[in-house]
């Protein structure tokens, strides 16, 4: 069986003569193995099991005795409890059946080249984003992450520090400003998160906050690319496209998009993460020097780079060996540390100062979030990635490969969420915002599991179907998530 479906197809457009819309599927008179019974009926029995036992948790979870934790009592999900379906609520219908077209258009034909098919999937994400946070029928729900006033809780209520001292004072200085902040985020990031926001600020004006915001998702949404990069890796074209639009389905995404900074953040982790599996599947260290680049990005907005950094390195010993990882390894720190060095000395950013002045966590910390901390990450990640993309981590997916990285990742922050706070650093809960990074990976799996599920179907349009049935899902847990909690950003 091949086991890179659709690689070797032809892109439309690339002969004369205007050549008839090329298919990702097989073409009609080769045989493509298909996958044994089972695979047409477990996946969906997978999706609704996982639904009852995330409800199942979720209940149990409100009838605990309440956990504070931030600003809210009841776990696991970060927000308070107030059920509101506003009229707006109608404008996901015709985003989100948008999104589900594009999801079947681009997972079952391949007139267009890749890099408009994932255009097109970041574009109908964002405008299905944009309809989600409407559902409260709260236009400024789509801007509460980047309110300035004193009393918002987020990175922008300090950021008059940067318009004060000027962008270069204050990247030196942000670790002795630390105290100053505001905002606890603000104490718990580099200096770089910092830039990205002024850089907004100035480029679309600060009275334009609506437009600020639209570009941060806009950003986030480019995390499809990552998902496309991985699931192509390990199992071809179709696979990287059905995970795109899976990830710019996935409820996540869709709901923290206009409000959450941890969505820019995923950015440059997700893709370090698609170049280092890249680089173990071609033994390049031109890639893997790229992935420790975007790495050293990365770092200059959030310390969770270190977990990559840790999962890299265990996941490339594994699938190259010793030696080989050696190379690759030293290529992606040789990568990382150039970045670092160059915004130090052009920015005065000093990525050790300003971790050592972190605060510590002083929550107590409660074992319910062993459970609760995966729980609802799998909410947010939507029952299409909590029940296929968990499925395709831990089992190998025939005729694709293993996501090594992914896997290692994913288990070392679900043992680090369950260990104590003082060492960790970590606020109990909110990691559905936190790990917002491993919805793209999940998501890369997830296609690996749909591309070999769906190739046994005899019809063509059934197996974009099930893409858009199951893009119509996400959306509309997205929906309901939306309606059933209010957040401050």
């Amino acid at each position: 069986m091949n086991e890179r479906r659709g690689d070797d197809l032809p892109e439309s457009g690339d002969g004369a003569g205007g050549a008839a819309t090329a298919v990702l599927d097989p073409p009609a008179g080769q045989v493509e193995e298909s996958p044994p019974p089972r695979w047409r009926y477990w996946p969906p029995i997978a999706i609704v099991a996982t639904g009852v036992a995330l409800y199942a948790f979720w209940k149990i979870s409100q009838v605990l005795p309440p956990i504070g934790y931030g600003y809210f009592a009841r776990p696991p999900v970060y927000g308070v409890l107030i059920p509101i379906w506003d009229r707006l609520a109608l404008t996901v219908i015709p985003a989100g059946v948008l999104l589900a077209g594009v999801g079947w258009m681009i997972t079952s034909w391949r007139r267009l080249p890749t890099w408009v098919a994932l255009a097109l999937v970041m574009v109908a994400g964002v405008a299905t984003a944009t309809t989600v946070n409407l559902v409260r029928g709260e236009v400024g729900d789509l801007t509460k992450g980047i309110a300035t006033g004193p009393k918002s809780p987020y990175y922008t209520s300090d950021l008059h520090f940067v318009y004060e001292l000027g962008v270069r004072e204050f990247v030196e200085r942000h670790p002795e400003l630390s105290e100053q902040f505001h905002s606890y985020n603000s104490r718990t990031h580099p200096a770089g998160v910092f830039v990205f926001l002024y850089l907004l600020f100035r480029i679309f004006g600060a009275s334009h906050s609506l437009r600020i915001a639209a570009a941060i998702a806009v950003v986030a949404f480019a995390s499809a690319i990552s998902a496309w990069l991985i699931g192509r890796t390990l199992g071809g074209e179709r696979a990287g496209r059905i995970g795109a639009v899976l990830f710019a389905a996935a409820p996540g995404p869709l709901m923290l998009a206009y409000s959450n900074l941890d969505t820019v953040f995923a950015v440059p982790m997700t893709l370090s993460v698609a170049l280092f599996v890249l680089a173990a599947h071609r033994r390049s260290v031109t890639v893997a020097a790229a992935a420790g680049a975007v790495l050293g990005l990365g770092t200059l907005m959030t310390f969770a780079t270190s977990f990559i950094v840790l999962a890299a390195t265990i996941a490339l010993v594994v699938q190259t060996g010793w030696r080989t990882a050696a190379r690759l390894l030293a290529a992606a720190a040789a990568g990382g540390v150039a970045v670092l060095v160059l915004a130090w000395l052009t920015l005065g950013f000093d990525v050790l100062a300003s971790y050592q002045v972190s605060p510590k966590v002083s929550t107590p910390y409660k074992w319910y979030w062993l459970l609760g901390s995966p729980a609802a990450w799998l909410i947010y990640a939507g029952l299409p990635l909590a029940a296929l993309g968990i499925y395709g981590l831990f089992r190998k997916v025939p005729g694709a490969g293993r996501p090594v990285l992914v896997t290692v990742l994913v288990l070392f922050l679900v043992v680090w969420a369950g260990l104590p706070t003082e060492l960790t650093k970590l606020r109990p809960g909110e990691v559905e915002r936190t790990w917002m990074f491993l919805y793209p990976m999940a998501a890369a799996t997830a296609g690996l599991v749909v591309d070999r599920w769906t190739a046994g179907f005899d019809r063509r349009w059934l197996r974009g179907a099930v893409v858009a049935g199951l893009v119509l899902l996400s959306v509309g847990q997205a929906v309901f998530i939306q309606g059933l909690y209010n957040n401050f950003f």
